[in-house]
């Protein structure tokens, strides 16, 4: 098992009104404790996600409503992971065949979500390319993230992978709205099979009748779509929770090959505030970002069990805090192999403690 040497940070303050990361110490290492120090990271009321699943105890979190028809693999998504969530999505619509998503607690709403995913297509994927009742209709219509209240609502959101556009398109849409403002964004030729990707999204209600909601959608880092003008409730003010966090095939199967998907590292949280690992000091330029998982939360201090996912080692790493309006801030430079200097102030000379 790798890990990064014990860290202690001290980074000279940025300017005023942002979240400001100041200090950092701890093994960022699988299972380490890490603290970091600052200023304006805000508040949150439960510090813990509303549910993290990395599946390493061999089977699935409990604090999901549903895990659909999965079960669990050994198939691994870097080394020292022992398994994943797994489905053969051949099968038809009203069965558990086709339901390799999780569900959130129907008992937890919230206005805003964030919920990310890993995800693999094996190499027998193949989507499907025909409109509904055609030859090849299955696989043409996968939501990949769907939003729905609980009860007896007919309204409700979802992101779905069109194949049957030509492009493999991926649409965004409310349904049972007169006015949705959806869109399309990227195609599904960008999910190359074999290859674990990593797929998050912020979401917020819009008010009633009014579109103000908000969806960000990020690809292995990627912000591929940002909309702050949907529609996500015309008629009924009640909340939703994540429905769908992973594929559910939403049209009946017309074949009987295999079509294996491999979901890890699922996490869903009614707030937009988290802690985020990644590849590059600019957030919008990490092409890979892995999410921590908070269990204490405060203005200046945020302690966090590490994950450093499939990072190997020996490469520099930047901590991310996005407080509860999605503001991020500046990369918080993780040297590893036991380096310990941090950026400081453009200009300034950098500290050594």
């Amino acid at each position: 098992m790798f890990r990064f040497t014990s860290i202690l940070f001290l980074l000279l303050a940025a300017s005023a009104g942002a979240q400001t990361i100041s200090g950092l110490s701890g093994p960022f290492e699988p299972g380490g404790v890490l603290t970091i120090s600052g200023s304006g990271f805000g508040s949150k009321t439960n510090p813990a996600p509303v549910t993290w699943d990395n599946m390493e105890s061999g089977d699935f979190s409990e604090d999901w409503q549903s895990t659909g028809g999965l079960s669990i693999s050994t198939e691994s998504r870097y080394p020292g992971s022992n398994f994943s969530g797994t489905l053969n999505m051949a099968g038809s619509r009203g069965e558990a065949g086709n339901h390799a998503y999780f569900t959130g607690n129907n008992d937890i709403l919230g206005e805003r979500w964030f919920a990310q995913f890993w995800f693999k297509l094996d190499e027998n994927f193949d989507w499907g390319t025909s409109s509904y009742g055609g030859d090849d209709q299955n696989l043409a219509n996968v939501k990949v993230f769907r939003m729905w209240n609980p009860g007896n609502i007919n309204e409700n959101f979802h992101v779905n992978v069109h194949g049957y556009s030509g492009s493999g398109r991926i649409q965004y849409n409310t349904e049972h709205v007169n006015n949705p403002q959806g869109g399309f964004f990227g195609n599904h030729w960008e999910w190359t099979k074999g290859v674990w990707h990593c797929l998050q999204v912020e979401y917020e209600e819009s008010s009633v009748g009014g579109n103000d909601g908000v969806l960000r959608v990020w690809r292995d880092g990627e912000l591929k779509v940002e909309d702050t003008d949907i529609m996500t409730r015309e008629n009924h003010s009640q909340l939703k929770r994540p429905y769908i966090v992973g594929m559910y095939d939403a049209w009946n199967d017309s074949d009987s090959d295999r079509d294996d998907v491999y979901l890890d590292d699922a996490y869903i949280d009614n707030t937009w505030a988290r802690v985020e690992v990644g590849d590059d000091q600019d957030y919008g330029s990490c092409t890979h970002r892995e999410i921590q998982i908070p269990t204490a939360w405060s203005d200046d201090s945020i302690t966090v069990t590490a994950n450093p996912g499939s990072f190997s080692g020996g490469e520099d790493l930047y901590l991310f805090v996005v407080e509860a309006s999605g503001q991020v801030s500046d990369g918080f430079l993780i040297t590893a192999g036991g380096g310990n200097a941090a950026p400081g102030i453009p200009g300034q000379p950098v500290r050594d403690e």
